[in-house]
This record gives structure tokens, sequence and C-alpha cells, in this order.
């Protein structure tokens, strides 16, 4: 009631400000005459005043628009014309729904091109745009203007009708300033208001009613709407009597559709709403002095309030982060930035430290503006994208990170450098040349870290670095000094000790060793060593300089003991330097100086430490050889002392005597001689000194004989040893031995030594003389040349042929080499033409590749292709594609998931249904504490005092039997309703049992029972479910009806089935009333509209038409007959060419027509497009030999020749035009649309015109041209997604249902739909245990009227018309398990064995695999598959496991495998899934089938995935609903008891004792309570006591007996329990198990003692 009352104050508003049409309204400056007027005056004056009120309308929405547009508009006059580009239009939707219309969608927003170059086709989007806007506020479509009407200005007073209807509904909205009612205020000249007049005459417009706005705003406003008004007004009331309860109260009101409101923050609410409130009441008390407001000029209306709601909720959460950035919480920051209100784009909580960290500086940065207050929601929102921002840089910053390192694990340098180049990484450039580099370097710094793992820091640090070095590599490689000494000395490339004059040295050393190192580049070890190394000598050339100054000095001293120190110097470099050969050093040096002077002719040249080294070895090895010698002179002394000739021998031949010509045979000569040379000296000599004296080439050399030393320097006191033999006089000793040993040997020993010069003599001589011979051979051999010739040639001949035999026999005897030989021969050219092959093929490593992926993918693409659509697909291929039907990780987590998912969503819906079974036994004890209430104080009114008399009275007034009807509150009415309530839910869910029904009725039946009860179960498709279950009813009785009934394809156009008439008529009238006129309005009325046209097609009627014109012309008789045959007709040329223009003009208006049908294919009913579809696939499906030609000229049949065909032959009577009131069309106008139509006719069915009408032969090609057109038309209809995608709908929508669905169904049609349900149920559900058989017998037989409505005034006809609402609900659970058949699970079991075996084995056919034997390799093949197949299925979740027969299946070997194959295919052929002798085939196009069907599979389960995510939201958000409604109907319940236990006196203490009641069993007997006590005679009652006491909760009670003075037992006793009881028509109960109570007077008596009713 109050909602209506609600309704009616907004209806009444919006009416007040509408229709205010007062009489003697004056227009323009002319008052109404009040003489009487002529019926023309009247009409003129009437078309005046529609004119004024137009122009009044016009100027009412310039206003309107200038005020919410902030704009000057064009007069009234103009505003039409403005109107027209949209520009105007499109920025009013900018205004009130930015969202849909930006600014930058507009159009020539500024109007230029509109002024230059008029009106442009993209003028057409600013409307559509503003259209679009119109949907989204929700204006209703009834007033919406179509592009045209304001584009071609065809309908200009809708658009203007549009603008008043949008600003009603946006002021109720509290989108827009209200609309004033200017009618009667403005005037306009006479001028104007006749050129409106003219216009308005001019496109003959009939003016809409804009006084009826109001009225259709208010039908259309849903039940909803009305209730959220109703809301709104409860809190604009709450608001301005400033109770904070009572406003939190209607806040949470949920008609209110208020969002996010938070019980903290009520007190502000009502601050802020109060404000609001007051300070839009004083805004309309001063911009409006009208006697008449509306009521939303001084309320908020809804959207106002939300949106201070939502401006507290922003500040208080903005407060929140604020008071979080101050305390530093990370977890609080991010619970106050998860808040609704601040509607924060792009939080993630991974990135919480960011955000702390940027809102902290941003906050500091406001506080130093000085700026206390908190950040506002843009700053935040700022703030968090700038902190996403890092958050995502530092994110792909360690993924790039992590990529470097995996990539330095491995051995590829081109990856390297790749993810080096990743600028996530944020690392300094990097020089591609130097991937190598980059990837040794750091793959060695990767492993000498403890992590294993490079950090970015490190690597930064040593990509800088690494690049520097690359740097001077390319320096090096380009041997350029000046980027040499840029990139060296740079600070990234941390190279030390470079010192800038030894620039030139480094560039050498380092070109060097880079070229010693090969192509590779030089590391920074080796850089820094090159550098160093050059650093080292160029030191040591340093000290190198400063010895040989203190040699030079040395050497001018003469010193050999400096020249020794100068030498021994470390610094010099100058090596074996013995100090005993000082002296030598310093005469060889000397020596060198002096030569070195001379040569340079410089005498102050200076040696080098070259010439010091030099000078320094020589004096070493002159010191060697004299001492040699030396030492080879003491050892001949000694053997010539010793008198041993072989030793003198040896010893003179020693290479330090130099002894020349020793013979061997002179041995005992020489030891003669040196021993008398030796006692020579012996007499005239001493033999005391140790030393000698030895002349060598290099000087005089001193030989100590004793200790075997010698020296250079003369010995102090030296004195020569005359003993001694020196090397001379061996010398001349050999000499005079030689000289007698030569003299005989000389001779023998001169031709020795000249022999090859005798041997030159002799060849010289040898060659002379055979030249002489050969000279006199060869002169007889030209003389003789052709016998030679011949000789030679036999000769050459017989040397080849045994030359030829030998290596023949050789050959044969040594074959086997011979083939080994030839082997490795080809073997090398085959090797080398392999590898210049292969070398080809590396380095065209790219091209190879493409070419054969192409031919890869190619030959992939083929088999699949041959997989896919091939009836019997090879074994082969099926082979190939075998292994897409194994399962991995991700495909067994998302099955997971997917079942968790389907898991949670049953627990969900079964849960809710619980509490909806919960919600209903609530209003059930509701509705018995409402209904108990009453009949108290019916009963008390009645009696006051319980007595004997009138207990029974009592009793049946107490019971609840006398309220009857179908929605009395008794158990057996509430269970017939509940079961109505079920069977239409199982009718409208379960289209097969009306299909069904539709077809056992008689046509003329079936159509009244649609028409009654179809349409009123499906609540007309109002809604998308409704149309979406009835759709799916059409489609069912049409499957239905064709697999039934028709025999033949074409029996379904001449059948009529009745689904075609119900889909007809519903999409016609019902759902697509306005479709017919979008389709095909315009093109009739073009048609209509084209008075010159003429399309006879008859040659009689052109005949005779042209005589009547004639004859109108001319004034006399023709002389042509008037009766002729239509072979005479067409003789006469006029009539022919008239005949030829009829069809051209035919032709062009069917083609209009037909192309209006075409381009409109958008518009017509989804539901009419889709049971084409169903309608050609059933034909196809029932009679697959058909041809597609035949099936789509059975779906034009249904969607041109029923639906549109009428429409376009009558379209007054389907308004497809409108035709103004007493009009009609005219005979010639229809005759034109019969002929399009027909035209159209024979083209959909591609009907020929034949012998009946041979005039007409020429349009059969025009025809069969259209129907090729009209198949890819009708083509494109069926072409249409499933009714599931079209409407959303899914097996758990039913399940999300907030509202359950209600219809609304008179008595007639239920009693009839029981009625009829009755007689077929057995063709409906032929099983018992059908849940239709099941409901029908729960209801029994069908019920009279007065069990239906109880006893009810009113005629039994009125009450047949009553109206009831059924809530429909479902009494059977849509989650039953099923098994699965044992074919299902042996077919399964076989493709999955036959899987397993063709992965393993190959073969031609599947037979053949079956009987070839398995090999070894086969079977460990097979074994490790099985093994990673157990793996698998050990991590797959237990719900999710395959069945246990299909993993014992795995455990068999291959052998045993094919035998299991073999018995399941005869089983399966025994079991019909299989024909013989085709099993093989078809089990393999089965298989084939399932590897199609897995990326189905797999797209399919994601998109469940989706849809349960979002019906699991939904069923959530369903359960906090039913949720909240159990604890209000629970604290209704309790508040309920409370008010019935109140006491009178409300003074008294708390703490007082529970009130309780005693009686004797006696005394109970007596009120009628007691009935009696079992096995306890009525004698002793009396001593029986039965004590009640409340209980602490309400509505509960505690019975205890005691037996003379002994307690006995004690029953707990709950007020519902009775009243639920009493609803169930039960009468007596138990207590105790022996005593049987009354529980009508138990409640009367508990009512009377406790509740004080």
């Amino acid at each position: 009631m109050v909602l209506r009352r609600a309704m009616g104050g907004v209806i009444g508003s919006l009416a007040n400000q509408i229709l205010r049409i007062t009489v003697g309204v004056s227009i323009g400056s002319h008052p109404i005459r009040d003489e009487r007027l002529t019926a023309d005056e009247m009409d003129q004056q009437r078309i005046q005043n529609v004119a004024y009120q137009y122009l009044c309308r016009l100027e009412e929405a310039k206003r309107w628009m200038e005020a919410c547009l902030g704009e000057e508009l064009p007069a009234p006059t103009d505003l039409e014309e403005g109107l027209r580009n949209g520009v105007w239009l499109a920025k009013l939707a900018h205004h009130f729904s930015p969202k849909t219309t930006p600014l930058r969608k507009i159009y020539d927003s500024d109007q230029n091109r509109y002024k230059a170059q008029g009106l442009q086709f993209r003028h057409t989007d600013n409307i559509n745009h503003w259209r679009n806007a119109m949907v989204q506020v929700g204006l209703p479509t009834i007033f919406h203007p179509e592009t045209t009407d304001i584009y071609d200005r065809k309908n200009m007073p809708r658009a203007v009708y549009c603008i008043h209807a949008l600003s009603m509904y946006l002021f109720r909205l509290g989108l827009a300033p209200q609309i004033h009612d200017l009618y009667g205020k403005v005037q306009f000249t006479e001028e104007e208001i006749d050129n409106m007049k003219l216009e308005l005459d001019k496109y003959g417009i009939q003016m809409p009613s804009f006084s009826k706005i109001g009225g259709l705003l208010a039908n259309e406003l849903s039940v909803d709407q009305a209730a959220v008004h109703a809301a709104v007004l409860a809190i604009n009331e709450a608001v301005v009597r400033g109770d904070v309860g009572a406003t939190a109260q209607a806040l949470r009101n949920p008609n209110a559709m208020l969002e996010h409101l938070q019980g903290a923050l009520v007190a502000v609410y009502q601050e802020m709403l109060q404000q609001a409130r007051t300070a839009k009441a004083h805004r309309a008390a001063a911009g409006c002095s009208r006697a008449e407001k509306d009521m939303y000029e001084e309320y908020l209306s809804q959207t106002e309030i939300q949106d201070n709601i939502n401006k507290v909720n922003v500040r208080s959460a903005v407060e929140m982060v604020d008071e979080a950035l101050e305390s530093g919480q990370e977890v609080a920051l991010l619970s106050a930035l998860q808040l609704p209100a601040l509607d924060m784009q792009g939080l993630r909580v991974e990135h919480g430290p960011w955000y702390l960290e940027q809102l902290t500086s941003a906050r500091q940065h406001s506080l130093e503006q000085g700026c206390v207050d908190p950040l506002e929601p843009e700053e935040l929102q700022q703030s968090i994208n700038l902190a996403n921002q890092e958050a995502l840089c530092s994110s792909n910053m360690q993924d790039a990170v992590r990529c470097i390192n995996e990539a330095l694990q491995r051995a590829d340098s081109r990856q390297t450098l790749r993810c080096l180049l990743n600028s996530d990484a944020m690392l300094p450039d990097v020089l591609p040349f130097a991937a190598a580099l980059y990837h040794q370097q750091l793959q060695l710094l990767q492993r000498q870290h403890p992590q294993g793992e490079l950090q970015q820091e490190e690597l930064y640090i040593a990509v800088e670095m690494l690049s520097a070095v690359a740097m001077v590599n390319q320096a090096l490689e380009a041997k350029d000094l000046r980027s040499f000494c840029c990139s060296l000395r740079s600070p990234t490339a941390g190279l030390s000790d470079i010192h800038d004059d030894l620039l030139h040295r480094y560039l050498e050393e380092l070109v060097g060793l880079k070229s010693r190192t090969g192509r590779g580049l030089l590391t920074w070890n080796q850089l820094q060593e090159g550098i160093t190394s050059v650093n080292i000598i160029a030191e040591e050339d340093q000290q190198r300089f400063l010895v040989l100054e203190l040699l030079q000095q040395a050497l001018e001293g003469g010193d050999p003991g400096e020249v020794l120190s100068a030498l021994l110097l470390p610094s010099s470099g100058v090596e074996d330097v013995v100090p005993a050969n000082a002296s030598r050093y310093l005469h060889l040096l000397t020596h060198a100086q002096r030569l070195k002077a001379q040569r340079s002719g410089d005498p102050a040249a200076e040696l080098s430490l070259a010439d010091v080294q030099e000078a320094v070895r020589r004096a070493n090895q002159q010191t060697q050889r004299a001492l040699k010698g030396a030492l080879a002179l003491a050892a001949v002394n000694q053997a010539v002392k010793e008198g041993r000739a072989d030793q003198t021998l040896r010893v003179l031949r020693l290479p330090e005597m130099a002894l020349e010509g020793v013979a061997s045979e002179c041995s005992a000569a020489y030891q003669k001689q040196l021993s008398s040379l030796l006692g020579i000296k012996a007499q005239r000599g001493d033999s005391r000194s140790p030393w000698v004296r030895s002349q060598t080439a290099d000087g005089v050399f001193y030989f100590h004989i004793s200790r075997l030393e010698g020296s250079w320097d003369k010995p102090h006191g030296f004195t020569h040893n005359a003993l001694f033999l020196t090397n001379q006089e061996i010398q001349i000793s050999n000499k005079c031995v030689l000289q007698g040993v030569v003299s005989s040997v000389s001779r023998r020993r001169c031709w020795e030594e000249n022999e090859e010069l005798l041997v030159l003599l002799q060849a010289r001589s040898r060659g002379f003389l055979l030249r002489q011979r050969l000279s006199s051979r060869l002169l007889y051999l030209r003389s003789q040349g052709a016998a030679a010739t011949t000789i030679q040639s036999h000769w050459r001949r017989f040397v080849q042929q045994r030359a030829y035999r030998q290596r023949v026999q050789f050959l044969y005897q040594h074959w086997r080499a011979a083939v080994k030989i030839q082997a490795g021969v080809r073997m090398v050219l085959a090797r080398r033409r392999y590898r210049a092959r292969l070398h080809y093929f590396r380095n065209h490593v790219g091209a190879i590749v493409k070419i054969q992926a192409f031919f890869r993918a190619s030959r992939a693409r083929e088999e699949y292709r041959m997989l896919v659509h091939s009836a019997t697909p090879p074994l082969a291929v099926v082979r190939k594609f075998v292994h897409l039907l194994e399962t991995g990780e991700g495909d067994i987590m998302q099955e997971a998931e997917l079942l968790h998912l389907r898991q949670e969503v049953v627990t969900t819906i079964r849960s809710n249904r619980q509490l909806e079974a919960d919600l209903d036994l609530m209003d059930l004890k509701i509705g018995l504490l409402v209904r108990n209430r009453l009949t108290l104080q019916e009963v008390v009114s009645h009696c006051k005092k319980l007595t004997k008399k009138n207990k029974e009275q009592l009793a049946d007034m107490m019971a609840l039997e006398r309220s009857t009807g179908l929605k009395a509150l008794r158990k057996r009415c509430r269970d017939r309703l509940e079961s109505y309530q079920h069977l239409f839910y199982l009718l409208q869910t379960q289209p097969l049992y009306l299909a069904q029904l539709i077809y056992l009725m008689p046509q003329t039946k079936s159509t009244r029972f649609m028409e009654t009860l179809v349409f009123s179960l499906f609540n007309y498709g109002s809604d998308s479910r409704e149309a979406f279950l009835l759709l799916q009813l059409f489609t069912a009785a049409l499957r239905y009806e064709i697999r039934l009934k028709v025999e033949q394809p074409q029996e379904v156009v001449t059948g009529n089935p009745t689904v075609f008439k119900m889909l007809v008529s519903f999409y016609r009238h019902a759902r697509g009333h306005n479709a017919l006129r979008h389709i095909l309005g315009s093109a009739v009325k073009d048609v209509l509209n084209d008075g010159s046209l003429s399309i006879r097609t008859d040659p009689l009627d052109i005949y005779k038409t042209w005589i009547n014109q004639t004859e109108t012309q001319t004034g006399t008789k023709s002389s042509l007959p008037y009766d002729v045959s239509a072979e005479e007709a067409l003789s006469h040329p006029e009539v022919q060419r008239r005949l030829d223009i009829a069809i051209i003009n035919l032709k062009n208006l069917t083609d209009r027509v037909f192309t209006a049908i075409t381009t409109n294919l958008y518009k017509l009913p989804y539901g009419l497009r889709y049971t084409a579809k169903v309608l050609r696939d059933a034909l196809h499906c029932k009679f697959p030999e058909a041809r597609q030609e035949e099936l789509y000229k059975i779906v034009g049949n249904l969607v041109y020749y029923r639906y549109m065909n009428p429409a376009i032959v009558a379209p007054d009577g389907f308004d497809v035009v409108e035709i103004s009131a007493g009009s009609t069309l005219l005979p010639e106008q229809r005759r034109i649309l019969g002929s399009i139509a027909r035209m159209l006719q024979h083209a959909a069915a591609n009907k020929h015109f034949h012998g009946d009408s041979p005039h007409l032969h020429n349009l059969n090609e025009y025809i069969s041209h259209t129907h090729g057109r009209f198949r890819k038309f009708l083509q494109a209809v069926c072409d249409v997604p499933e009714p599931e995608e079209r409407f959303n709908m899914d097996e758990y929508s039913e399940m999300v249902i907030l509202n359950k669905p209600v219809v609304y169904i008179s008595i007639s049609e239920l009693l009839n739909t029981h009625k009829l349900l009755l007689e077929h149920q057995e063709a409906l559900g032929p099983s018992p245990s059908d849940p239709l058989r099941v409901l029908l017998a729960e209801l029994g037989g069908v019920p009279s009227l007065e069990e239906l409505l109880g006893e009810s005034g009113g005629s039994a006809a009125d009450q047949y018309k009553m109206e009831v609402s059924l809530t429909l609900t479902s009494r059977f659970d849509v989650f039953n398990d099923q098994d699965q058949s044992d074919s299902r699970g042996v077919l399964l079991s076989t493709k999955q064995l036959i899987v397993d075996v063709l992965r393993t084995q190959s073969g031609d056919s599947l037979s053949q695999v079956l009987r070839t034997s398995t090999s070894r390799d086969q079977e460990l093949q097979h074994g490790w598959m099985m093994q990673r197949r157990a793996q698998r299925d050990a991590r797959t979740p237990d719900k999710m496991k395959r069945n246990q027969s299909l993993v014992a299946d795995g455990n068999l070997s291959l052998e045993e495998k094919k035998r299991k194959i073999a018995r399941s295919l005869r089983r399966l052929e025994a079991l019909g899934v299989l024909t013989p002798p085709n099993s093989e085939a078809q089990i393999l196009q089965m298989i084939a089938k399932d590897i199609r069907h897995q990326r189905l599979h797999r797209q399919r389960r994601r998109a469940d995935m989706l849809r349960l995510r979002q019906t699991l939201s939904s069923l959530q958000e369903k359960s906090s609903a039913h949720s909240l409604q159990v604890d209000y109907y629970s604290q209704y319940i309790t508040s309920c008891l409370d008010s019935l236990t109140a006491s009178k006196s409300n003074s008294k203490s708390s703490n007082k004792k529970r009130p309780s009641l005693s009686y004797s069993a006696a005394r109970l007997q007596e009120k009628g309570v007691l009935l009696e006590i079992q096995d306890l005679p009525s004698t002793q009652f009396k001593n029986v006591m039965f004590d009640i006491v409340a209980g602490q909760q309400t509505g509960s009670f505690q019975v205890k007996t005691r037996f003379l003075g002994v307690e006995m037992e004690e029953f707990p006793l709950k007020y519902q329990d009775l009243l639920q009881l009493q609803y169930e028509g039960v009468a007596v109960m138990k207590m105790f198990d022996k005593a049987k109570i009354n529980v009508n007077l138990l409640i009367f008596l508990l009512n009377k003692k406790f509740f004080k009713k």
C-alpha cells in the first residue's frame, strides 16, 4: 500500500506537470472568437492550436537543453533544423551519461564542417550516441525516435516528444533539471504559426500526445523502480526527522538499491544528507514560485543520496589511508586502499612496500607545501600507478636478471646477449660483437659467486666494465691510437697503472697479444697483464740504463772489480757473470767499446746491454775454451809420462787439442816422439812450478796443474814448469811423425781425396763413347723408322698386355685389399662431398630451418585435415596424432580446479536450497504466530473462562481447520500449492512435456491451449529466462513433431505444424511486434508513396486500361474490340511495351523490398532465426539424403512465407506502416504489394512461371537469381549462436536466481492443465518414477473450485477467471549421480588400450598391428610410457584418478593388451556399439573424433572454469542475501515471541523468578488438556502434579511431573512445535510416552497463562 501511495504521488506529480491544458488560452496575439464558427474555421483553428502547441513544446525543449548544456540554442522555429546534425543531442547525452558518450566521440562538435559543407552521413553517429545513452540510462524504448526521424527530418515531433520524456525521466533520477510548462506563456507571430502549420501539413505527421508522457512513464515503471521511489521517500522523511536510527534503517532497505553502506558512518550520512536536503529545498524555494511543485524539487533522489554516501565513504577512506601512512603500517595501508569507496585501479597486495614508500613521499611533499588535508583519491591513484610502475620495473628487472643467470648456465652466448640487451635488466649499453666476452666472463663470475647467481648491481658493474673492455678491443682491431687511449683510460674499464708516455707501447703490446691469442677478444685480465708487462719492461729499461752508466764509469777507470760489481747488479739483466773472469770482461768490453767507436765514428759511443751481454758471453766462451785446451794438454802430458800409446792417441784426437792429421796407425810413433821430447826437457828444465802458460788464439792463459784451474791474469811469482809439453811442441812432434807416414800413403790419400774428380772424368769419357754409339743407332733407326714404329707398337702392346695380366692377376690375388682400397677411396670422396654439403647447409642453416618447418607444417596440416575431414582416417594419421590424447600437468591442474569449482558450486547450491527451506519454514512459523494471535483474540472475545461447557467449542475455535483455499495456512493446502508450483516449474524447465502435449492434442485445441497456457506460463517471454525457456519449448516441440510425424521433408510445409503457428504468432505480436516495422516499414512505405508506378502484368488488364485511356483522351470510341484473348492483347506493341515497363517496375520494387529484408537481417527475432536453424538441422538429421536446396526452401517457407509475407500483403494489419484513422490502402496499392509478395514467394521456393503465364517467362531468370540470394540470406539467418550463449544460461542459472520465478495463471487454466496432464500422463511419462507422474500422483485428482478458492463470493464464471500467483520452485535435485553403462566403460577401456598399442607399434591396419608380434624394444618403450603415466597418476588428485580398471589395464604387457583389445572388440560388437565387419574402422573413427575434440574440450574447460567462477560468485551473493533474510526472520520471530510474553507491568525487576504453573492431572483433565495417562486410572490423577516452567529462551517450557511428591520426568516443550503440530492437523500429542494431551487446548492454556492473551 505504501508503494502504491508513493507511486501515485510520483505519477500524479508528473501528470500535473504535463497535463496543464486550460480553456481559453490565447494563441499568438489572436484570442479565440466567442461567436459561433463554421466547420472549416473550427478545423483551421484546431490546426493552429496544434501548431502553437508544438511551438511551445519546442520552446520548452530548447530552454531545458540550454539549462543542461550551458549553451544558447537557436529559436524554436530553427531548432528542428539545428538538431539534425545531432551535435547538441550528443552533448546532451554526455551530460547525463558521460561514460557512454565522451566528448571525443562527438563528430564535428564545433559544427564547423556542418556550417561549411552541410549535413554529412557521419552526423548520424551523434544521433546514435544519444540513443545509446538513453538506453544506458534506462529510458523506455517506446519514446526513442529512429535515426532517420531526425537526420532526414521524417518525424521531428517524435524527437521533441522523446526530449520531453527524457527530461522528466532524468529529473526523477536527479540527473537533470525539471522542464517547465510554457503552454500559453509564450507568444509567436502569426507567420511563425502559419509556417509551422505548413511544415506539419507537408510531412503529414501525426502529432504525439505530450500529455500522456507521464502515464506512459508510469506504465513502463517496473515494480522494482516503484519500490525504489518508496524507499527514497522513506529516507528523505527519516533525514528530515533527524533520527539517526530511522535513517540507518531506511538506508539499509534493499529496495533503495544503495551500495557501500557502512554502519559506523550512519551519523555522518545523516548529517551530510540533511545538509544536502536543506540546500536543495532552499534552491527550490528560491527558484520556483509555482503552486504545484514536484516532490523531487525538495527531496533528494536516489542518485543524489548515493552520491552523498559515496562522498562520506571516500572521505572516511582517505582518512584511514592517512592514519595508515602516519603509523607506517603496510597491512593497514593495504586494507584502507582496498576499500570500495576509493575504487583504486590496479591495486595489488604484493606491491605494499612500494605503496607505502610512494604514498609517504607524496604525503610528505603535500605537507611541505602547507597542505594538511589527506591525499585526494586522484592523488592516491596517481601514487599507486607510480608505485605499480616501480614494482613492475623491479619485477621485470628480477625476471631479466634471472633470465641472464639461466642463460649463463648454458653454452649459448647469443641467448646471453639477448638477455643482456633486454631493457628491463637496466644494464649499461651492451655491444653485440662482444657476446662471447660477456658470456665467458659473466659465467666465470657466476661460478665464483657464493649463491651461484649474480645480482643486478653485480651485473651492472660487470657489464659496464666488460663493455669498456670490448671498446678497447675494438680500438685494437682498428689500431686507432686516439680511440685506444680514450677507451683505455676510461674509468669504467678499471685498468690501473696506465702511463701516458707508454701508450704507444701499450698499443703495440696488446695488438701483438691479440694476434697471438687468435680471433677472440682480450679479457680484462689479459689487458691488465699486457699493461703490467709493458710497465715492467719500461722499468727494467730504466734500471738497465743506470747499470750502463755505472759500467761505462768502470770501463773508463779500468778497474775489473768495478766492472764486475756493475755486471752483478740484478737490474743489469746480464746473465752468466763469473767473478773469476772480471779481467777478461774488462778486456773484451774495452775492446768492444773501441770497436763501436771506430764503426760509428763517435768517440763517446757507449755500449748497450746487448753488447755487454755479448762481451760477457764471449769472455765466458774464451775462458771455457782455454780451460778445456789446458786440461787436454795436461792429459797429453800425463799420457806421455805413463807411456800408454793408445791413451796418448786418444788424447791427441781430442777436439781441444786442435791437431790435424792424427793417424791411428802412428800411435807408437807419437808416443816415442813425445817421450823423447819430454826426456830432453827434463834434462834442461825445472819441474817444481805448478803453473804453466798456454798460448791460445784469444791470448795467454795460465793453468795450475795441481788444482786444474786457470786464469787470464798472470799469477804472482809466476814460473813456467819446464817439464810440461806445450801445444806448439806437440803440434811439431805430430808433423814430424806424419812426414814419414804421409809419404807412403799420400798417393792413396790423394786418390781418395780426388775421388769425385776421377769419377767425373770417367763418367764423361763413358758418356762420350755412349753418345757416339747412340748417334749411329739413331741414324739407323731413322732410316728404318716404319719398321721401328711397328716393332715398338707390338712391343708396347706386349708390355701393356703383360702388365695388365700381371695387374689383373695381382688384383685377383689381392681382391680383398682392392675392395678395401676402393671402399676407402669412395668413403673419402663421399665424405668430401658430405662435408662440402654440410658446410653449405651450415652457411644456410636459417633457410634450411624455414624450408623444413614449411614442409613439416604443410605435411602436418594435410594429415590433420585428413584426420578432421576424412570419414575413415588412415591408421598412420591416427597414430601420429594419438599423443594428443595424453593429459599433461596443466590439464591435470585445470581439471582439478574445475572439479573443485564444481564441488563448491554444488555445495553452495545445496546450502542455498537448505537456506530456502529454512526461509520457507520460518515463513510458515511467522504465519502460524500471526494466525495464532488472531485466533486468540477471537477466542478471548468469546470465552473469558475455560469451562467444561465451552472446552469443545474452544478446541474447535483454536483449530485451523476452518481455513480453506489453495493458499490457506493448512498443511494440506500448502502441500497442494507446493505441488502445483513444482508441477509448473517442471513444465516450464522441461519443455518435452508440453511439446508432447501439444503434439497429442488436436490443432484447434492446441492453438487455444497455447494462447491460454503457454504464454501465461512463460510470462510472454518477458525476461531472458522466460524467453530462453519458451524458445526451448518451441524447438523441442519442432524436433519432436519432425521425429514422430514427418515422413517427407515437404510434409513440414503441407502439414502446417502447430509449433509454426505458435512461433509466428509469438514473434509477430508478443516479442517481435516492432521487428516487421523495422525491417519492412521503410521499403513498404516507399512503395505506397510512389503513386506513379503501375505493375499490372495481366495482358488483358493492360489492354483494357489502354483502351480506356485512349477513349478518355480522344473522346471517341476506340475501334479495337474490348473483349480479346491474352494472345491477341499481346499482339499490340503498346500492350507489350507497357508489360515490359511493368515487369521492370516489378523487379525494381521486389529488389527494394528484398534488399530491406536482407540488410535488416540482424533485426529478425533471435528466436525465429534459431528455430529456423533447428528446423534445418532436424530435417538434415532425419533425412540426410535430402538436398540442401530443398531444406532451405522449407526454412524459407517459415521465415518468409509464414512470418513476412502476410505483413507485405497487408502492412496495415500488422502495424508495418502507420495508417491514419478511417483510411485504408487503395486497391491498386494492395495489388502492387500482392505482386511483390508473389514474386518473393516464387523466388524463395524457386518456382518458375510456366504455360499458364507465358508472358512472364522472362521473369524466370530473375527468380533463379533472386533464389540464390535468398539462399544466402537463409544461410545467414541460420547462422546464430546457441541460446545458452545468447541468453547467458547454463545448468547453474536456475540456482543463482535471487528472486524465484512467479507466474500468474487463472483458475480455469490451472484446472484444465491438471486435467490434460492426467489424461495423457502415461504418454508423457511412461515410467512410474517419472517426475511428472510423481507430482501428479501427489496432487491426485482435479480439485473442485471450492477446494482451490475456499468459501468466496462471486459467480462461478468470475471465480474461474480469478488469477493466482505461483512461485515456481524445483522439488528434484539437479545433481544426482548417474552410473555409467557397461558399454561405455568397455568402449573407454578399449580406446585406451588401442592408443597404448598404437603409440608403441606401427602397422598399416589395426588388425595387422594386433597380429604382429612385439619386439623387446617395443616392450621397453611401452613400459617406459606406462611408468610415466603411473607417475602422473600418482600426482593426480584422488577425485580425478582414473578408473581402477583403466589403471589395471596399464599394467598389462603389449601382447596382453592386444588380446584384450580383440576380446573387447567382439564384446562391443555384441553390445551393438560396433557393427561388423567395420568395427576396426569405427573404433578408429571414435579415437580420431576424440583427438579432434581435445582442443575443443580444453576451450570448453576454460569457459566452464570462468562460468563456474561467475556462478560461484553469484551463489555466494545469493547465500549472503538468504543469510541476511534468515537473520531477519529469526529476529522477527523472536520479537513476536517477546511481544507475546511481555508482562503487563514492566516495572518489576528483571531478576524475578521465571513464571511457572502447577496443575494436577485431574485439573488438567477437567480443562480438557489431559485426555488420559497410560496404565494409570483416573482416580490417581489427583496424585500427579504437572509443573510447567518457562525456559530461558522465549517460547520454550519445561514440563515436570511429580507423583505423590516424588519428581519423575521432565519434558521439553516448545511453543513453535505446538503450532507446527496444530498446522499439520495433529489434535493429540503424547507426553512422556504415556500422557495424551489435547494440542489446541494446551496452546490455549499457554496463551492464557504465560502470554497474557
